[in-house]
């Protein structure tokens, strides 16, 4: 889990830089989310989106996907939760009235119920990506240049104010603290 999270970290934090304005991002993620709770979260801006509550060694996602429908016997599914994924289940900022999807993390592995997720960058693919394919993503998606070797040094934690500016000239970098801390990055 180790390894998604400072992926996910890293996912938020390059487009923390690339877009200063949080409403118009793909990925974030907020360390603080509670005590003793993480979120990292994705959203397309057309409906599309996914939430990943992390809590200790438990992990809920929930995506809903308009391209791949909704499933059909949700709240039968959300019964099938251990206990310990209440938390997960009742957070209102995650919509869970509706999904394409519900896994959580059980021994290490996904207990996976739903529709399969193809409309949008979904975990499993998250969990693939390397620099390189958040560099290709990212050059379409905000129609800017990007260069490949500054997004690999933010996937190996080498974040600088100096690499921001490299990555986002205009960027804010008093705004962009406030990003790194609820992101959970020193800077």
């Amino acid at each position: 889990m180790k390894i998604l999270r400072n992926k996910l970290k890293a996912l938020a934090l390059a487009d923390a830089i690339i877009e200063q304005e949080w409403q118009y991002r793909y990925f974030s993620y907020n360390s603080k989310w509670s005590e003793a709770e993480e979120m990292a979260s994705m959203s397309d801006g057309c409906g599309g989106e996914w939430f990943l509550w992390l809590c200790g060694d438990f992990a809920g996602y929930k995506c809903m996907s308009p391209d791949d429908g909704k499933m059909p016997d949700l709240e039968h599914v959300k019964l099938e939760f251990p206990e310990a994924y209440k938390p997960f289940l009742n957070e209102p900022a995650f919509s869970i009235d509706h999904a394409t999807c519900l896994w959580y993390l059980d021994n290490s592995s996904w207990c996976k119920f739903g529709l399969p997720v193809k409309g949008l960058i979904n975990l499993e693919e998250i969990e693939t990506w390397e620099a390189k394919d958040y560099h290709k993503w990212a050059t379409d998606y905000y129609e800017r240049k990007i260069n490949l070797s500054d997004i690999k040094k933010l996937f190996n934690n080498q974040f600088s104010g100096e690499l921001a500016l490299k990555i986002n000239p205009e960027i804010d970098l008093e705004q962009l603290k406030e990003d790194l801390s609820k992101i959970g990055i020193n800077s």
